[in-house]
């Protein structure tokens, strides 16, 4: 593996990225995470008893002393809880002697908020920032990775997650427990190892102009990372690509998929993409790290002319793991031959574990692929 150049960017880091107090809000972050949605119903519980109070105005509707499940049910645009008797706009669910409320077996810390939410119930997680991040990073990267990634990825999810609540502090959820923003499993199998390195990088957040970035992350950059203006727009033009050897040994700095015309076909139909018979596939224009920006279709209803990410997305994001690809076909089978795994923008989950290989700190980690960013601390 050549990583001289990786070497020299890296160099001399560690004195640029000591932590500087940054000035936001001070104290203990809550973010809200959305847990669950489109449901008829729900059940909460807790071994310690837990507390349901109504949204609005705050009274107490149950208490329970036991670990007795309450099953919350959607009626008439409305939360009924059956064991209180009472119908209301919201519940909020209390955790008793323990940390945690489960929902549907799993465990949360913090409370929880359940209210109806396009024509279902969903279920809110509020929790503080720093117990957030202990449910995310068991979850986004192995605990057995070397501590350094750990810790870069903990520095990474809890930046991600504050720039989330600044653009949107007042709304029902900052983040979804899903990849559309971070993998959270609530505190149902923490690990000690991650929760260590979120603890050790407590309050640390990379910031540019003053402000919290949005520290995008995937999984393999497959050689080189990508700008961010051409992934998410020109807001994000402070997450500037870096060429990035660390990642080329992961498992999927190299990929192929094979796919036939009538997969291609049936997926774009999904879409909602009027697709008849797909004869050629063909990037039209890539960026300069050779991911495909926009994608020509040939079929035998003309040609249609699409974004590389949302060719992608409609085909699948785990079978196009990335949209640096090239297409080969001859009308009946296309073969996609890929590199690197996700958007690949910001920080390289299996590059951050090489780099941590060769004893690289996290400070070094973050600043190879946030090179315009600095370590700041929330608050004070």
């Amino acid at each position: 593996m050549r990583i001289d150049g990786a070497l020299r960017v890296a160099g001399g880091i560690l004195c640029c990225l000591l932590p500087v107090v940054w000035g936001g809000a001070v104290g203990a972050e809550t973010v809200r995470v959305l847990v669950a949605e489109g449901k008829s119903a729900v059940t909460v519980a807790s071994s310690g008893g837990l507390t349901l109070t109504d949204g609005g105005s705050g009274r107490i509707l149950l208490q329970r002393p036991s670990a007795a499940p309450v099953r919350l049910l959607l009626q008439g645009g409305a939360v009924v809880v059956r064991e209180a008797g009472v119908s209301v706009p919201a519940v909020w669910i209390w955790p008793g002697r323990l940390a945690t409320v489960e929902l549907e077996g799993r465990a949360y810390r913090g409370r929880l908020q359940v209210q109806p939410m396009n024509g279902g119930l969903a279920a809110v997680n509020a929790v503080d920032l720093e117990e957030y991040l202990q449910g995310v990073i068991k979850d986004e990267i192995p605990p057995d990775w070397p501590a350094e990634a750990t810790k870069a990825m903990a520095v990474a999810a809890r930046t991600y997650a504050v720039y989330q609540l600044r653009q949107n502090p007042e709304t029902l959820f900052h983040l979804r427990s899903t990849t559309a923003s971070q993998v959270y499993g609530g505190a149902t199998g923490e690990d000690l190892r991650t929760t260590w390195a979120v603890q050790a990088t407590r309050g640390q957040v990379l910031t540019f102009g003053g402000q919290p970035i949005s520290a995008f992350y995937h999984a393999c950059s497959g050689g080189a990372t990508e700008d961010g203006a051409k992934v998410f727009g020109e807001n994000f033009d402070m997450l500037v690509g870096v060429e990035d050897d660390f990642s080329l040994a992961c498992p999927y700095a190299l990929w192929i998929e094979q796919l036939s015309a009538a997969q291609i076909e049936k997926a774009l139909g999904r879409a909602g993409y009027v697709v008849r018979g797909v004869v050629a596939i063909q990037p039209v224009s890539r960026s300069r790290t050779g991911r495909v920006l926009r994608l020509a279709v040939d079929h035998r209803g003309g040609r249609l002319l699409i974004d590389g990410r949302r060719f992608r997305e409609v085909v699948g994001n785990e079978t196009l793991r990335s949209t640096n690809f090239d297409v080969r076909g001859d009308g009946a089978l296309f073969t996609f031959l890929g590199r690197g795994s996700g958007h690949g923008v910001g920080l390289s989950q299996w590059g951050a574990k090489e780099m941590a290989d060769f004893a690289y700190q996290y400070q070094d980690i973050l600043k190879f692929y946030y090179p315009l960013a600095q370590i700041s601390q929330l608050g004070g």
